[in-house]
């Protein structure tokens, strides 16, 4: 008997276009394929392109072929034009992220800083590294009362674990990874987020901003990343990881498959493995 749609799970794969996906990305793309499917729940596709210095929209078109191509599909995102193939652009959302930092803003949780990469570490304050090797921002705007907006300026989160993340560039105008998603998973309405154990460093920036904003948390699980034969974990920029079509594409979801069957808890790997049979080969 067909199991009965649940239609509260919801998961999504947001790859970023800033190369086509490797074995690594589809991974993670199968890990949350399975992991939403395996409880008849919707999996969305959305194109984390708010980075505008390095997303290209060649890599677009080929990320959704190359996800296609090993029988990942996703689930159409309503009330969108048919050319969008119901998939959702973090490029055409700057004003709903506007409508959220304002808010923040409102909160007195947001603050302007005149820091760069650069002056931070040269700093004469006490510099800390956190896990994910970016500098601890030592506060050294927090308490400023500048209103003044400039391009040389960055708006960062006021935290409460000294870890103060930029929530938008102003160089560029672009809004950060931690902040973005979080608006557009609540938007969508994610219940599971399956990703990459390179990214957990980031959950407690996803947990302070879901607080504030009275958002749900979702469930989050993670994958091991695939490194290679050195131990490194794998490029967008290394020729030697990137997908290949025809008669790879069977070997490659092989290895995803067989990455997670090693890789993953025992019971999710028992929930997931009737529908990787049902779905793949």
């Amino acid at each position: 008997m067909k199991k009965k749609s649940n239609k509260d799970v919801r998961g999504r794969f947001a790859p970023s276009p800033t190369g086509p996906l490797h074995l690594g990305s589809l991974v993670t793309a199968l890990a949350s394929f399975l992991d939403v499917k395996s409880e008849n729940g919707k999996l969305w596709l959305r194109i984390e392109d708010g980075d505008s210095q390095r997303s290209k929209t060649n890599f677009i078109g080929l990320i959704k072929q190359q996800l296609v191509d090993h029988g990942i599909a996703w689930d159409v995102w309503p009330n969108l034009e048919h050319e969008r193939e119901g998939v959702i652009y973090q490029s055409e959302r700057q004003h709903i992220y506007c409508h959220f930092m304002y808010y923040l803003s409102s909160l007195d949780r947001t603050f302007l800083c005149k820091c760069t990469r650069k002056s931070l570490s040269r700093t004469n304050h006490f510099i800390e590294y956190l896990e994910s090797g970016e500098i601890r921002y030592p506060q050294i705007c927090r308490d400023r009362k500048s209103v003044c907006l400039s391009k040389e300026q960055t708006l960062r989160f006021k935290s409460t674990n000294r870890d103060d993340f930029v929530i938008r560039r102003l160089t560029t105008g672009d809004f950060s990874y931690a902040f973005t998603v979080v608006i557009d998973d609540y938007l969508q309405g994610v219940t599971r987020v399956v990703r990459g154990d390179d990214l957990i460093f980031t959950i407690e920036r996803n947990r302070q901003v879901q607080a504030i904003l009275g958002f749900p948390f979702p469930t989050i699980l993670h994958v091991p990343v695939v490194r290679d034969s050195n131990g490194r974990k794998l490029s967008k920029t290394d020729e030697r990881s990137k997908l290949r079509g025809g008669k790879f594409i069977k070997k490659q979801i092989t290895q995803s498959w067989t990455h997670l069957r090693k890789n993953m808890p025992s019971s999710w790997i028992e929930k997931v493995t009737p529908t990787y049979e049902n779905y793949f080969f």
